[in-house]
């Protein structure tokens, strides 16, 4: 009986490891992905885009002062570029589709977003012979390289056509699906509007100190014209990925903190099955204070040795996904043809403190009920 008793306790702490790294090895996984999803999608946005925008109200008639003053005065820009953007209506001789047509400088445009780098047909300077479609809209109009188009827009409607002269790629489907690049030139003949453009694009050495040199740059402007940064474009969309991630961790805590019930209910038989071993170190003068530390430690070893196989088997898990690629997605869908993952240390110290943290609240009813049995009592029931 002595044997079965031991083995069901053993079988209790064993569960109660395996529970742990369970929800270790889920935690972090879901992290990671979350965490490679971000980035991912952070890479491609400020790829496509400026990291800084300064925009007139609507146009900037003296865009290449600017530029100088605002490169001589601020050294952390690594390139600066004029653009114009509208909205537009494209026609191909099948499918007709709304979308943005943009204006570049083909030779300043490189220092500023990663254009050059998304050409799947032509290069950056097709753009000064027709215009370059990005690949889905390309597709919805049944148009490839050589053909003609007709673009519509302007406050008062005009067409022309443009020769297709290039076809681009960014992975951000909403992007792909509705731009058209050709030169600064082109689309100010095309409008008629002179030399003006609607804003200039900036990008910066460090990304995230984009606000701070937005700052810089509105002062330096006298508020005179609207200057924005990635971040504030794209804020909203960021702060719903991290909800997310904020929720799957605690939802995943969760299965954590359940498997700490399997802990303290092995202590908790651990307290009765050693009633007898309890009354004797307490009779022998150990302290109530020390028997509790017994427990204490008892369950933060399990927690530990958890916590440890969780992170192992999820660390070796997050490494084969990320070099073999095992789990392939819908491109169409995510953008993404692979699972991305991202664990970084300050993830893994997280999970780490949140695992210890329920794992020692767990210990401590136990410890104390351990701690509070009467040596003279304990000996007499056994």
């Amino acid at each position: 009986m002595g044997k079965k008793r031991e083995g069901y306790l053993s079988f209790l702490k064993y569960a109660s490891i395996a529970g742990i790294a369970i929800g270790v090895i889920s935690l972090m996984l879901v992290i990671g992905v979350m965490n490679g999803f971000t980035e991912d999608l952070k890479k491609k946005i400020i790829g496509a885009n400026p990291t800084i925008t300064i925009e007139g109200k609507p146009f900037i008639t003296d865009y290449k002062k600017i530029i100088r003053i605002v490169k001589s005065n601020i050294k952390e820009i690594e390139g600066i570029s004029p653009y114009i953007t509208s909205q537009v209506i494209y026609k191909s001789s099948h499918y007709i589709i709304g979308g943005l047509l943009k204006g570049i400088v083909p030779q300043t445009e490189s220092s500023v977003t990663n254009l050059p780098l998304y050409f799947k047909n032509g290069n950056i300077y097709s753009v000064e012979e027709g215009i370059v479609l990005g690949s889905e809209l390309a597709k919805e109009l049944d148009v490839k390289v050589g053909d003609k188009i007709w673009v519509i827009g302007g406050l008062i409607p005009r067409e022309k056509v443009f020769k297709v002269t290039g076809i681009i790629e960014c992975g951000v489907y909403s992007y792909d699906v509705s731009i058209g690049v050709t030169s600064l030139d082109n689309i100010q003949e095309f409008f008629n509007i002179g030399d003006i453009v609607h804003g200039i694009g900036i990008r910066t050495e460090d990304i995230y100190n984009s606000e701070q040199i937005a700052g810089k740059i509105r002062e330096l402007l006298n508020y005179k014209y609207e200057v924005s940064t990635w971040i504030q474009k794209n804020k909203i969309l960021f702060a719903a990925l991290a909800l997310e991630k904020k929720a799957m961790g605690i939802i995943l805590l969760l299965i954590i903190l359940v498997a700490s019930f399997n802990i303290a209910s092995t202590l908790m038989i651990t307290v009765f099955r050693k009633t007898k071993e309890i009354g004797i170190l307490k009779a022998m003068g150990v302290s109530s204070k020390e028997i509790k530390k017994i427990f204490i430690y008892e369950g933060l070893i399990l927690g530990i040795e958890g916590l440890a196989f969780g992170l192992l088997i999820g660390g070796i898990l997050a490494f084969s996904l990320k070099k073999y690629h095992f789990i392939k997605l819908p491109e169409m869908v995510y953008n993404l043809s692979t699972l991305p993952i991202q664990i970084t240390f300050k993830d893994i110290i997280f999970m780490c403190i949140a695992v210890l943290f329920i794992v020692i609240i767990s210990t401590f009813y136990p410890a104390h009920r351990a701690g509070k049995l009467n040596p003279a009592e304990a000996l007499r029931y056994e």
